[in-house]
């Protein structure tokens, strides 16, 4: 037998266990964030996807048909909604909190390391802080809270967010912009756009 042929054979007895368990934690994660979250049914996880919906309603995390998800989806109990659109992807070790309303539209592609947070997240004041983090430690997130700022952001259809960036509240990401990797987003941007390092710099040329 030749050799060249012979290795194919074994690599492939060796790689399909694994293949296997793989294909069997994504379909455990289909049916596990199914029960919690909205999840289309042509949608899809990657290994190490992660959802939690503190809030508890289902319908408060939604991820529309050929999205996949590889990054972690996260509501607080207080309040939050996360709206992900057809055929986008949030990439790996990438964080997507809500406390508000993050609307994502389609097409879109998150890259990975990408925190886009509509939060806060806790008090300014330092001692309403610490309060805040001694409820959390003791009960939990607690279910009302009014001294959190959190607003909505909006991501438009055909954007692509750049590796490491971040995304802070209040934000809308126009249609078809890119976000430069590395960059805090802290205004909005416009369609069309590219955004490197708080600067629009360029327009793309229209087509």
């Amino acid at each position: 037998m030749d050799r060249f042929l012979f290795n194919r054979i074994i690599s492939s007895m060796l790689s399909a266990p694994v293949k296997a368990a793989r294909y069997m934690e994504i379909q455990f994660l289909r049916i596990r964030y199914g029960a919690i979250a909205d999840i289309h049914k042509n949608a899809s996880f990657k290994p190490g996807a992660r959802i939690y919906n503190i809030r508890g309603q289902r319908s408060a995390i939604k991820v529309d048909a050929y999205s996949t998800i590889a990054g972690e989806l996260f509501t607080f109990r207080h309040g939050g909604q996360i709206d992900i659109g057809q055929w986008c992807y949030v990439g790996e070790g990438t964080r997507i909190w809500s406390a508000e309303h993050i609307r994502i539209g389609n097409r879109v592609l998150i890259a990975h390391n990408v925190n886009i947070h509509d939060t806060n997240s806790h008090p300014l004041d330092a001692h309403e802080r610490h309060r805040h983090f001694v409820d959390i430690v003791r009960h939990g997130h607690p279910a009302t809270i009014n001294t959190i700022k959190s607003s909505a952001i909006r991501i438009g259809d055909d954007a692509w967010i750049g590796f490491n960036s971040i995304i802070l509240k209040g934000v809308d990401i126009g249609e078809g912009s890119i976000v430069a990797a590395g960059s805090i987003v802290n205004k909005d941007v416009p369609p069309d756009s590219l955004y490197i390092y708080g600067n629009i710099i360029a327009k793309k040329p229209s087509v």
